[in-house]
Formats: C-alpha cells, structure tokens, sequence
C-alpha cells in the first residue's frame, strides 16, 4: 500500500514543523533528506508524474500522502487522506479478486486480463481509453499491474505513486533524423482509411512530428498516456495517443486502432456529433486536416500523432463522412489514367458452351485515384483485375494475395504509388475489417 513520505531538508524549518506535527498526531511517515542523491531522484520522478507541476520552484516539504503528491500539505489533511485508506477487509476482498483475474498464476494483471473487468466499469470506453486507463494504473511502466498497483487501482481509480517511474528521455526531436519509410508507413497508415471516407490524403509535417515526439517522451516521462504540444508555429493540433506495455507496434496497428471506434463504441453519422469514445476515429478521418506526423517515445511504449489543422474543432458534419464518400475529384490526368487503367480491368470473355458466349463474371473490382497519383485497388475475390494491376510487380504477391482469400481472407487492398524512378506497392489482406497480412516492396530507383 501507499505511503507516507516526507521529502525535505534537515536546515528546513517547514520541513521540521510538519514532522514534529506528523508525530503529534500519530502520523508514521518515512523521512527522505532530498540532500541524499536517491531520496532527489525519488522525489524528481515523482514529482514529474503529477498533473499541477509544470516545472519551476516549489516549496518544501514535498510530500508523498500515500499516493498522491502535495506541495506543503497541512497535517489536517494528511488525517484526512488516512482515514480514506481501505480496511483490512477490503484489501483482502480485493486480493482475493486480483487471485481470480489472475488466470496465469505468475503474480501480476496483463492488459487482457483486465481488459474484461474494465470494460464491465466502463463499458462504453474504446480500446484506446482502455489502454489509458491500464497505461496510468501501471505506474512502474513494466506492462504488468502488481498487486498493491491493482488495490490502488480499484479502490481510488487511480494510480499509487511508483516507487520507481521512467527515467526522462535525453534528446530532442530531430525532424532530420526521421527515416523516409517511417514517414511513409505512418501517411499510408492514415490515408487509405481517409479515401475510404471521403477525404483526401495527408501530407507529411516536421511541426507536427516535432510536437509528437516532444509530447511522446513527456508520456514516457510521467509514465502514463497525457496530451500536451498542441500548439505549434502554424496553429492549434489535434493529436492522438497510442500506448504498448512492450513497444509500439507498426503505424497501420496504431492507427487501426484509433479508426476501430468508428464499430465500437461506434460513430452516429446520422447525428455527426463528436464525443470522447470516438474522437481518435473522427481525427485520423477529419476532412480539413491536411498535415500530421507520428512519433515514438524513446522507450518505444507511447506513440504520439499531431495533425494540422486539429481535428473535432468545428462541423463535424462537414468534416466526418460515411464510409464509401466518393473521394473529391482528382485533377483531369489523373482520371484519364484511372480510366485507362479500368478499361484494362474490364471482364474478358473466356470461352464458349454449347454455342452461346461464356462469360466469367467479374467480382466486384473498385479503383480509386488520390489527388496524389495514389492508386488504391480494392477486390473481394479472386480477380483478373490483380492480374493486371500488378502486371510487372516482381514479387510474388499475386499468389499471396490468392492464397489469403484461400485462407478466409474477404477483402484486398492495393496501394500503388509512382514516384519516379520508384514505384511503391503495399497489400493489406482483410477479413471481417480486421487485418490478417500486409507486404509491401518498392520497384526501380536502385
């Protein structure tokens, strides 16, 4: 359980007089001489994971009052926050629920094995706010909830403080530093969600990125999910947060993530009103952004997208579009190629029986083109139209592609992007909305 902790300094009077008076009052409490290099950097860590302390001077003593910490606290108050500590009763109540959610038997809670009991508090909440909720109950950061952890958890709906939290990142955004295929994971991650609703794609921003990862590595700092640098030279952001208790996983995860709100807790494009549970789905699809970038913490377990100009400011009728809008019409070379191109996909003859023409009919073959010169081919089942879609594609995704509808798959998507010399190519296998596979490659250019 929390406890009480007094930081401070032995030439401090404040620090003296509220000491003297935690004994008077039958308040045990643990003494930490911030002059001893530890007790600093206890109190440092702790003192960053708080929501009131935006750097600057403070006064002494710091401390600890089982769980939450107060600059200066009176010892009335101190009384007060002891007798809101739980009963033995109620601890062994809640061990004995921790023993049951315990379905491993190796001393600790993974996500999945409390994502169950925290849908049933908050059954409305999105897979991202569960995510919050464990992320800021998991205040060692170490992907696990302990015991004392989960007793905290369920009796205050809070994290206790860590006894040990995540060590400040060491570097700066570096916009230069950033890896082109990053860029390109994280633009290809959003913008084929966006063409699926309507809008077009997003280009790529160093203000954004550089606010990103500021706001990752201060997540990383406070060891929880919080939003902050949201503003920027250009304007107000919006921004998104994603947390893995091992490492962030590849941009299209993270984002798929974010978008799955728009199934559950659901979107109401009837009403187009926004709402906390949806609002990572309605950023990644809002009509008037046009600029975003994704960054990782340095610990590699928060990963941060800011957007320009933010999201769910404003209509959201105007900004938010059902699946299936027809993308805005691209300039006139750019359909010319796109009719071209669906000229060569339309269904061929193939034989003939018993003297009458036989046809195969041709599944459902949709192409799109973004303003970009992005062309998106979308099939539900085998097709003459991959066939010709990815006619000098080197690799062997056309048998991949027909092997995942072999194994269940109901849907593929085919990103093609030409950006002379080079032309890049990304395949996302689907079932049920849900991704099975993705391979992309890159032709030409060396």
């Amino acid at each position: 359980m929390a406890e009480l902790v007094v930081y401070g300094r032995e030439s401090c009077g404040f620090c003296r007089d509220f000491k003297e008076l935690c004994c008077e009052e039958g308040l045990k409490y643990r003494d930490a001489n911030i002059d001893v290099p530890a007790n600093k950097a206890e109190m440092a860590r702790k003192l960053r994971s708080t929501e009131w302390f935006k750097g600057g001077k403070f006064g002494l003593p710091l401390v600890d009052v089982y769980g939450s910490i107060h600059e200066r606290p009176t010892v009335a108050s101190v009384k007060a926050a002891r007798e809101m500590l739980p009963s033995d009763e109620q601890v062994d109540n809640i061990k004995k629920q921790f023993k049951e959610l315990d379905l491993n038997n190796d001393g600790t809670l993974s996500f999945n094995e409390m994502q169950k009991m925290m849908q049933g508090i908050a059954p409305s909440m999105s897979e991202i706010q569960l995510q919050k909720l464990f992320c800021a109950a998991d205040v060692n950061q170490n992907g696990v909830l302990e015991l004392n952890e989960f007793i905290d958890f369920v009796l205050h709906g809070k994290a206790a403080m860590a006894k040990i939290m995540q060590e400040p990142p060491e570097t700066e955004p570096c916009p230069e530093a950033v890896r082109e295929d990053w860029k390109e994971r994280a633009l290809l991650a959003h913008n084929w969600l966006r063409r699926r609703h309507g809008v077009l794609d997003l280009e790529w921003s160093d203000e954004c990125y550089e606010n990103a990862k500021r706001q990752a590595d201060a997540c990383q700092a406070a060891g929880r999910m919080l939003q902050g640098h949201c503003e920027g030279t250009s304007g107000r952001h919006g921004q998104n947060i994603y947390w893995n208790p091992c490492t962030c996983p590849h941009p299209n995860v993270i984002v798929e993530s974010w978008y799955k709100e728009v199934q559950e807790p659901g979107y109401d494009f009837s009403k187009s009103l926004g709402s906390p549970e949806t609002e990572h789905f309605t950023q990644v699809v809002w009509k008037r952004t046009t600029h975003a970038a994704m960054a990782v913490s340095e610990d590699g377990m928060f990963c941060v997208a800011n957007y320009f100009p933010a999201g769910n400011l404003g209509s959201f009728k105007e900004n938010v579009f059902p699946e299936g809008t027809a993308v805005p019409k691209p300039p006139r070379s750019h359909v010319a190629l796109a009719k071209a191109k669906a000229a060569a996909l339309r269904p061929k003859a193939v034989g003939k029986s018993k003297g009458k023409a036989k046809h195969l009919a041709e599944p459902e073959a949709i192409l799109e083109m973004g303003a970009d010169g992005l062309q998106t081919l979308t099939v539900r089942a085998p097709s003459l139209a991959v066939e010709e879609f990815l006619e000098d594609c080197p690799w062997n995704f056309k048998e991949r592609i027909e092997k995942a509808f072999q194994e269940g798959a109901d849907a593929v998507v085919i990103d093609r992007l030409e950006k002379p010399p080079q032309t890049h190519i990304r395949v996302i296998t689907r079932k049920n909305g849900e991704i099975l596979s993705q391979f992309r490659g890159t032709m030409g250019g060396g």
